[in-house]
């Protein structure tokens, strides 16, 4: 069996590190960005961020996919740290899984580190990484509206 693999992205926005994080922990906001492509359609039941409390998903391409998954929050530090594991998921042949986001004022803005692990092979890290890529890029512009 290969070691699970792991995706690290760090993103700097202009934006005070309350908004990021809150973009974050708000159900509201987390379905209009933390998605794979604009065109993709989120639900969360349950997203409230406290250690313990569990959250179900549900990511879809109308008339093309849908994904579902369900998860547990393992460690919230408010503005620090927000970490989550997604249980394994055999419909995707996916393990269980781990993101952890840090988030550190700099300056103006703040830096994101995103670290997502448990990744099977090469393959599911590049889209991982681009998924994430595009739904970081998402936060970025819902960032802009909110300031």
């Amino acid at each position: 069996m290969t070691k699970p693999l792991s995706v690290t992205i760090t993103r700097t926005f202009k934006a005070p590190i309350d908004l990021v994080y809150q973009a974050w922990v708000d159900p509201q906001q987390v379905v209009r960005w933390m998605k794979c492509d604009p065109g993709v359609e989120l639900a969360y039941e349950g997203w409230s961020p406290a250690v313990g409390t569990t959250f179900t998903s549900v990511m879809a391409k109308p008339g093309e996919w849908e994904v579902r998954g369900t998860g547990r929050f393992v460690e919230v530090e408010p503005q620090r740290v927000l970490a989550y594991v997604t249980d394994a998921n055999p419909q995707m042949q996916m393990p269980e899984m781990q993101v952890r986001v840090e988030f550190e004022a700099t300056g103006d803005g703040t830096t994101l580190t995103l670290t997502h692990t448990g990744l099977p092979n090469d393959d599911m890290c590049g889209i991982v990484k681009g998924g994430w890529t595009n739904g970081l890029q998402q936060l970025e512009e819902l960032l802009a509206v909110s300031r």
